[in-house]
């Protein structure tokens, strides 16, 4: 039992670290593959209910429009891939700076100390270099996000080493 434990923990620790080596190495690319395998993922969800709809006799159509609504998101997703990620810091970066605009000016009005502006400050900031620096922010925490998995891979061989 407790050697396929180890076996099992082993195979997921070299996983988590070739994949975060992976992510590393290749970035960028990789994000459009996500939101490519998302719009996969609603084209299933969309057969699904589809399937669903016409093998049971109740025919609700709000499971209609489900699979309906599905259906264009995913399609829109597949064929909007690259134009969805460009989107989307950008977007992100716009709603960073109206919260740390909205927050400085709140505790201005209302007599926080200065150093309460640090965080409101530093939030406008953020939405800057994002919304001006969109593909190196994305390939930042996708590299960030291998690194993350090298790390765990590696101490789940430090936790398999200590039981051993």
């Amino acid at each position: 039992m407790m050697q396929q434990l180890i076996r099992n923990k082993t195979v997921m620790a070299l996983v988590s670290i070739i994949t975060g080596i992976y992510l590393m190495i290749v970035r960028g690319g990789v994000t459009t593959q996500l939101f490519r395998m998302i719009g996969y993922a609603l084209l299933l969800m969309a057969a699904a209910y589809l399937v669903l709809y016409f093998v049971r006799g109740d025919r609700d159509r709000v499971k209609l429009g489900y699979a309906c609504s599905a259906a264009v998101a995913g399609l829109l997703v597949q064929w909007l891939a690259p134009a969805i990620l460009h989107l989307f810091p950008v977007l992100l970066g716009i709603a960073l700076m109206i919260a740390g605009i909205g927050n400085l000016t709140g505790a201005r009005s209302q007599g926080f100390p200065k150093s309460s502006w640090l965080g409101p400050v530093l939030t406008i900031v953020l939405g800057a270099v994002i919304l001006f620096h969109p593909g190196s922010v994305i390939n930042t925490v996708v590299f960030l996000a291998g690194a993350a998995m090298v790390l765990n891979g590696l101490s789940e061989f430090d936790l398999i080493r200590r039981i051993w």
